[in-house]
Formats: structure tokens, sequence, C-alpha cells
């Protein structure tokens, strides 16, 4: 990343954490109804879904999730609401640099192997995303607005912090052309409250 853009994109980062820190929970919330996910991560290759590849850029987010259900059964399984915010950048030749900002809004399901929320799990997400700019990189998008999914593994911690492991696709699900995908991965940390 140029010197030039470094402070700006900490500006957004820790600006949007003090936001999200800020924001007061339900008077009706127990905690870990509320999770806080912190996230790092890049781009990918064309391996998967996305056509072309956007493999060296780097990713920065937050997310923030409502648990809204939660069925405990022979498999523990949680309905959560979530709104994410994530800031990619790439560096290509030249110094020319590539920004992303992505705007994610969708209910995402945690499923347990056990009847407890401990331990390992497995997570799926569907919903609606804004990405700011059509061209990032190889990639050419001809919407901003698109669908997001992702899927993703992690494990739970005593206390009920969580790490998981997340891939994340975009796409205009072929309601226009051209439509080659937007990929990236992430590490991510989750914190209750």
């Amino acid at each position: 990343m140029s010197e030039s853009h470094t402070p700006v994109t900490k500006s957004y980062f820790f600006g949007l954490l003090l936001i999200l820190a800020a924001l007061p929970s339900p008077s009706h919330a127990e905690k870990g109804n509320q999770e806080l996910i912190l996230s790092g991560g890049g781009g990918m290759g064309n391996f998967l879904i996305q056509q072309d590849s956007n493999a060296g850029a780097k990713l920065v987010g937050a997310n923030w999730s409502y648990q809204f259900y939660d069925y405990p059964s022979q498999h523990h399984l949680q309905w959560w609401a979530q709104v994410s915010y994530s800031y990619m950048w790439d560096e290509r030749a030249g110094g020319i640099e590539d920004r992303q900002h992505i705007v994610e809004v969708k209910p995402v399901l945690r499923m347990y192997p056990g009847a407890e929320a401990k331990g390992f799990f497995g997570e799926a997400g569907l919903g609606a995303a804004y990405l700011d700019e059509r061209e990032f990189g190889n990639i050419s998008l001809s919407t901003n607005l698109n669908f997001s999914m992702h899927f993703a593994a992690g494990y739970t911690f005593p206390g009920d912090c969580a790490v998981s492991l997340r891939y994340s696709h975009f796409s205009n699900g072929y309601t226009n052309t051209p439509n080659p995908g937007f990929d990236f991965f992430s590490l991510n940390w989750h914190i209750p409250f």
C-alpha cells in the first residue's frame, strides 16, 4: 500500500471500530447474543468461483452480528443477522493502487455438531452486498449491488470467543453480464458481548 493512502485506510478501519464499540446493546440482550467479528485476509486466485485472480489483494473488516434464534438440539443451530464492512486494497505495477469498500447485510446459519454451542462449528450466509468499485485489479464487475455468500469453519473457545476461517464470494447471480465473481478469504476473531 502506498504511503499516501496508509493514514486514510487506518482511519477508516479504526473509525469503524470506534463506532461499533460505541453502539449501545439492547437492554434485553444477554451476553453472547451479539458479536463483533474482526477480519483480516486477502484475495484469491481463480480456482474456485471467480473467473480472474485478485490474489495479491489484502483485506481488513469488521462485522456486527446479532443472534436472533438459538435452537439447541442434537445439533446446535443458531441464526444470526450480520452487517459487515470490509476494505480491500491491492498495489499493482507502476504504483497503481486499487481500493474496494464492501458493505454486506445477510442472515447467517451457524451449526455445532454437538448439543452445546461449543467447539467446532460450520457457518453459511447468503445476502446482499454493495461494492463501491466495479473495477478491481483484473476483475470487472457489471454491477455494484451483488449477492453475497460465505462459508466458514471455526472453533468456539471456553469464554465464548471464537476463531473462524471464511471463504466469501460476491456476484450478480447472472442478473447481468459479465458475471466474473469476486472472492476472498479471511481469518476472523469473534468477540461476544
